[in-house]
Order: structure tokens, then C-alpha cells, then sequence
């Protein structure tokens, strides 16, 4: 008799960002092993469509699973998927693609939206807990649907190539505006306004569903290796679940667009400030206020300033004196003002301006908006400190910027991808003890009057 040989098992976090796909291997003890990182190079931007190429995406995929199959001894491997919110893919009958791979950005929704009347859209974002808004891919169905297809997203069409099964998780079921908050079924209403049949959407499961890969999983196939998909979640949802360890937290994100968000018993609704509430698993959902506006902020800050994210930083640290005031709309706006044709502002510059307080008003313009709808999430529910995750974290002076603006406790994960981590953590009902840059506000900084200005110049701008 052979002896038996050891079991070596391994989870592949993806995450299928708006600009990226993030994948993180961890062994059985959840100890990170390896990083991949590919970039959505095939795109279709204008000022109204924002469609990525599916077809690129699942290349990559194949190719990530590939090279670890391939660089790492393992027996068995279970992938975990986490997408970006909001995706649309239509198919035909037989699950090939019609046209491209809809984001949240795109902005092809609006005209119907403008044509609602405000007592249809209440109940719609009553109903769904979906807010009114082109983001919302209900929108932009009843702009794009043509009766006979299937309507996907990124997850469960990854899902269906990685398994054969066509099935969605209930978590990105609910940002898509057509599943019934209350039901956590596909909402008849909605399906009815769009002329679209149950038959044409995947099967509703749980975050924890899993299923056995095909065996050939597109040339990847290794004998030696077994490999399961585990459904997963929303980027949304285990950014959160990053910081489960941590009590009475609200999450923030800033990527290229920001969100604060948090994990609550119950959906948490106001038509007032058009939060979103999007159901994860019995008893808990995610409720929360996104923003077109983060670091792209201040991306776009250094290519007209000719500045750096260090430069940035520097100002960050050094706080020039200024009186001038940024509004931060470049993208338009959802939460707070959840208005399209909102554009960003510079006022009050005096012959005493200079290029560091410039520079310092527009991170300040930025910081203010998310202390704006960091202030409306705590009038709807509880928290006492801020995860923050983002690539602007890993600076030295805007964190700290950051929590004297907040006024509360920032914890920055140390792991890279954090996000893949918490992904797992919400699949498997795990909680994971995090390591954290702990960064607290000083209570000797007072940005009361200049976010007075702020929230004054918000209502003397037409924006």
C-alpha cells in the first residue's frame, strides 16, 4: 500500500474590479502565498457608454489560474470570486455576447430616468433598495433590453465558464435594482417594466455556494489538481468584511470613486439621502453611500498641477493656510447631491493663493465630500471608527490628513489586497484577526469653519 500523500490546499481570491482584476493566494492557514495583478486594457469610453471586454477578463482569469497551477505545489484549489457592482452583459440563447461588458459609469439609463415620475422612482429604490441612478443596470436595461436574451453580469457569467452553472450570488443580485428586498427574489415589477422573464436571469444562491470546476476549464485543466468555484461576493461587501474583526466600524473606500459602507441587521432605507441597501446573508446587509469622487480627484490634480502623489503627500503634511474652496464634482456626483451634471468648482482665489494652497484645497475638497456622506451614513446607522482601504492609505501625511478631517480612528489594513482576504471571510464566515496602521485624529486640529465653507459654497453653486 502507497503512502498517502499530503493534501495541499490552496484559495485563490479573484476580484474583477472597473480597472483591474486583483488575485490573492492564500494556503489553509489563509497565509498570503502570491499576487497577481492584470490590467482592463480593452475598453469603450465616452461621455455616455463605459463598457469593458468581457472576453479580456476571462483571458486573464484562465491565465491566473494557469500560473498558479502551474508555480505552486497544491492538490486542491478553490477559487473565490468577488466582483465590481452594477455589471451588465446580455447574451443570446446559447450565452454568446451582445455587445460589451456595461459598467456601473455608464450612463445609457438616464433619459428614462428623467422620464419617471417621482412616485415610480420611490417605489422602485423602495422595492430594491437600489438607488435611482444610472449606475443602476435596471436603467439601463429598460434603455438597452431586447426581448429574447439573457441578462448576466460579470460574476455569474464568470461563474457559468468556470462551472457550467448559471447561477447568482443574492449579494450582486441586489445592486442590480431587480431583485425584491424583501422577497430576495428577482422583483416582478421590475421585470415587467423591462419585458424580461425569470427564465432569462440566473439562478439566485447564497454567497457560500460552491460547485466543482470543469475539468478542462479552458486548456487549465490538471489532473492533479482539484479545483471549486465558491460564488462569492461584491468588492462592496468584502471590503467590509476586511474589518470584521473590528466593532461598531464603518468601512471606507477610495478608489478611483469612494464609498462608505456599513454591515447592518437590516436594511436601512432613506429616499432622502438614496443610501444603498444590498442584502449579503441572513440578517445582515450592506448600507452605505457611494461617490463618483476619490483619488481620480487627485489624479487628475497631477496631470493639470504637474504634481505628484508624493508632492501631494508633502502638502498633506504641511497644510498651507487657505481660504480658497474645492468642489470635488468632476465625475458628476452620486451621494452626496445624486446629480449627473455636477461639475467641479475652484472659488475664492485671491492674488494670495499660491500652488501649495491650491493643491491643499483640492485634497480638501475631496476630504470634505467624503465627510459629507461619512456624516449622512451616521444619521442612518452606528459606528465609532473607519477601515479605510485605497491606494492613497499607503502615503505617510493623508491618513492622518484624513482622520483630523473624519474626526475618527482610521485602521488600515498592512495586508496588500485586503480586499481578497475579506472576500473569503464573508464566503466561509470567518472572522480573521487583521493587522492594522492605526491612525488617530487630533484633537488639537479644527476644520469646523473651513467645512462650514464647504457645505456653504455647496448651496451658493449651481454645481
Amino acid at each position: 500500500m502507497k503512502g498517502r500523500e499530503m493534501v495541499t490546499r490552496y484559495i485563490a481570491s479573484i476580484d474583477v474590479g472597473t480597472t483591474n482584476i486583483k488575485v490573492n493566494l492564500f494556503d489553509a492557514a489563509y497565509q498570503l502565498h502570491a499576487t497577481l495583478s492584470y490590467p482592463h486594457l480593452e475598453s469603450l469610453s465616452t461621455d455616455e457608454v463605459f463598457e469593458l471586454s468581457f472576453e479580456e477578463i476571462w483571458r486573464n482569469i484562465v491565465v491566473a489560474i494557469k500560473e498558479l497551477i502551474e508555480t505552486v505545489k497544491m492538490s486542491t484549489l478553490e477559487i473565490v470570486l468577488t466582483t465590481a457592482m452594477h455589471s451588465l452583459q446580455l447574451l443570446d440563447e446559447n450565452f454568446v455576447l451582445v455587445g460589451g461588458l456595461v459598467t456601473w459609469a455608464d450612463k445609457r439609463g438616464a433619459a428614462v430616468i428623467h422620464a419617471e415620475t417621482a412616485d415610480l422612482k420611490r417605489a422602485q429604490y423602495l422595492r430594491t433598495g437600489t438607488p435611482i441612478h444610472t449606475m443602476n443596470p435596471y436603467y439601463k436595461l429598460r434603455a438597452l433590453y431586447q426581448p429574447g436574451l439573457k441578462v448576466a453580469s460579470v460574476k455569474d457569467l464568470l461563474f457559468q465558464r468556470l462551472t457550467g452553472e448559471w447561477v447568482l450570488d443574492k449579494s450582486n443580485a441586489a445592486a442590480s435594482g431587480l431583485l425584491n428586498i424583501d422577497s430576495l427574489t428577482w422583483d416582478q415589477a421590475s421585470l415587467e417594466a423591462i419585458g424580461l422573464t425569470t427564465d432569462l436571469l440566473p439562478k439566485l444562491v447564497e454567497i457560500d455556494y460552491r460547485s466543482k470546476a470543469l475539468a478542462d476549464l479552458a486548456g487549465v485543466g490538471n489532473a492533479d489538481v482539484q479545483v471549486s468555484v465558491t460564488i462569492g461576493t461584491s468588492d462592496g461587501i468584502s471590503s467590509n468584511y476586511v474589518f470584521a474583526d473590528l466593532e461598531k466600524i464603518a468601512v471606507l473606500s477610495i478608489g478611483t470613486s469612494h464609498a462608505v459602507r456599513v454591515v447592518h441587521t437590516s436594511a436601512q432605507l432613506n429616499p432622502d439621502y438614496q443610501n444603498f441597501a444590498y442584502y449579503i446573508k441572513p440578517e445582515r446587509y450592506l448600507v452605505g453611500l457611494p461617490s463618483n469622487n476619490g483619488a481620480d480627484v487627485l489624479a487628475w490634480t497631477n496631470r493639470i498641477f504637474d504634481s505628484s502623489f508624493d508632492e501631494l503627500d508633502q502638502v498633506a503634511k504641511l497644510r498651507p493656510a487657505t481660504q480658497s474652496v474645492f468642489l470635488p464634482y468632476l465625475n458628476g456626483e452620486r451621494a452626496p447631491l445624486w446629480d449627473e451634471s455636477a461639475v467641479g468648482h475652484l472659488l475664492n482665489l485671491t492674488r494670495a493663493s499660491s500652488r501649495e494652497s491650491l493643491l491643499y484645497s483640492v485634497i480638501l475638497g475631496m476630504m470634505f465630500n467624503i465627510k459629507h456622506n461619512v456624516s449622512l451614513l451616521a444619521e442612518l446607522v452606528d459606528f465609532e471608527a473607519l477601515g479605510v482601504v485605497g491606494g492613497v492609505m499607503s502615503l505617510e501625511a493623508i491618513p492622518q490628513l484624513l482622520a483630523d478631517v473624519l474626526g475618527y480612528t482610521l485602521y488600515v489594513p498592512k495586508l496588500p489586497n485586503a480586499e481578497t482576504l475579506g472576500s473569503i471571510a464573508v464566503s466561509k464566515n470567518i472572522t480573521f484577526q487583521g493587522d492594522y496602521r492605526v491612525v488617530t485624529p487630533d484633537p488639537a486640529a479644527d476644520f469646523s469653519d473651513l467645512y462650514a465653507g464647504y457645505l456653504g459654497m455647496i448651496k451658493k453653486v449651481s454645481v
